[in-house]
């Protein structure tokens, strides 16, 4: 049986800001579609987040020059060997080019028609974002803005706001990574868990609870269908889902699947992380509204 909320629980809760928890749920669903984002730039996920971070910096750098690798290991939030292999690499591919021991983007690299997909990606996913955040009450975005994108490169607002959005998912990247010790594939699952779990409330008004959902509202959500809405290996997804199972981060429904309980997103890292993922979001708005975005 899931257990009730403790008095412990009760105090964490209020530490959070006021829509943390409608915003996490509508921003947690945008995270997961950005993550195929990745796969846009490279097949391997750390060299996808290698390419990537190279490419936002020197696109909205104004000209900064080739990284280190400790400074993308910083900036990844991953250990610095993990981040020089993986350089390595790339570099061996072609993909990145060394400067001085440094790593930067080939010029045919910057603009292409991948990396011009993948923008567009990008905006379409932060328009459907900010549509959503909007109908909860916690922006302002003019659905006109988020109209269906036709052939042609994007305006310069739409190229505003899917830079950004590159920017917030860069940070949530590093956000799960912490969170969930450096097994991200772990916190993948975990991710995709609860948020299949209430995905039936976050596309409706009450969208707008501001707590943490009660057990009675969460629906279990099978190993399959996880595998599937992540596009990983059902071996891969089964596995972390037992060691969730075992560590009690989830319980399982019988047959009808699994579910991470209102319990789980009491604990305090859990709400550390979602304090954490909404300060991202709302730093995300204001980032919009100094590019002249208006939500």
């Amino acid at each position: 049986m899931v257990p009730k909320m403790s008095q412990l629980a009760t105090q964490i809760e209020p530490i959070v800001p006021r829509d943390t928890y409608p915003v996490m749920r509508v921003a947690v669903e945008h995270f997961l579609r950005g993550v195929d984002l990745l796969s846009d730039m490279h097949h391997d996920m750390v060299s996808s987040l290698i390419l990537l971070t190279l490419w936002r910096d020197q696109r909205v750098g104004r000209g900064h020059g080739p990284v280190g690798v400790r400074e993308l290991s910083r900036k990844l939030g991953l250990p610095y060997e993990t981040v020089r292999r993986h350089a390595r690499a790339l570099i061996e591919e072609g993909q990145c080019a060394e400067v001085k021991g440094r790593l930067a983007l080939p010029v045919a690299g910057k603009r292409s028609p991948r990396i011009d997909a993948m923008l567009r990606r990008s905006y379409v996913n932060c328009a459907r974002m900010l549509r959503d955040l909007t109908r909860i009450g916690v922006a302002r975005f003019d659905a006109q803005s988020g109209r269906p994108l036709r052939s042609g490169r994007l305006t310069r607002e739409q190229t505003a706001i899917a830079m950004v959005g590159i920017g917030m998912l860069l940070d949530g990247l590093k956000t799960l990574h912490e969170f969930s010790g450096g097994d991200f594939v772990k916190g993948l699952v975990f991710t995709g868990i609860w948020t299949a779990n209430v995905k039936h409330v976050t596309n409706t008004p009450a969208a707008s609870d501001r707590h943490v959902l009660d057990d009675s509202q969460r629906l279990p959500v099978s190993v399959l269908a996880i595998s599937n809405a992540l596009r990983l290996p059902y071996e891969t997804v089964r596995r972390h889902a037992d060691v969730l199972l075992r560590e009690g981060q989830c319980v399982r429904v019988g047959r009808k699947g699994l579910v991470v309980p209102a319990s789980t997103h009491r604990q305090g890292s859990n709400v550390r992380t979602m304090a954490t993922g909404y300060r991202t979001v709302m730093g995300f708005l204001a980032e919009l509204r100094q590019a002249g975005v208006k939500v």
